[in-house]
């Protein structure tokens, strides 16, 4: 039995974006400090769908679901990235470039990961 499936890993990713924007939607505009809270709690959360994932695909026999589990978290990196680039666009002050590094680097390894088991 897989320890979560294909829509629940979507759904999570979603719920945690849609969340995000709808947060950001009230932050202040010449604040850096609610901007910080929200990108951290931003990356918190993808972090955790990451670790999840990594212990989702150690019990996993299937290698396709593997690679599958592996790009879904890609996805999930590429959406965040997207809202990142836009919050910066709204705070460019506030150093989202950061952020959007350990995002990026957390994709990159995301997609070798779903490389190596395709």
């Amino acid at each position: 039995m897989p320890c979560f499936t294909e829509s629940d890993v979507q759904e999570l990713g979603r719920t945690v974006l849609a969340e995000f924007d709808r947060r950001f939607l009230a932050l202040p505009d010449d604040l850096c400090a609610p901007f910080h809270d929200e990108a951290r709690q931003l990356e918190t959360e993808l972090m955790s769908l990451y670790r999840a994932t990594v212990m989702c695909v150690r019990r996993e026999e299937d290698i396709n679901r593997v690679a599958a589990r592996w790009g879904e978290m890609v996805e999930i990196c590429g959406g965040c990235l997207t809202r990142l680039a836009k919050v910066s666009e709204k705070h460019p002050g506030c150093g989202a470039s950061l952020y959007y590094d350990r995002v990026l680097e957390l994709r990159s390894k995301c997609q070798r990961l779903q490389e190596m088991h395709q």
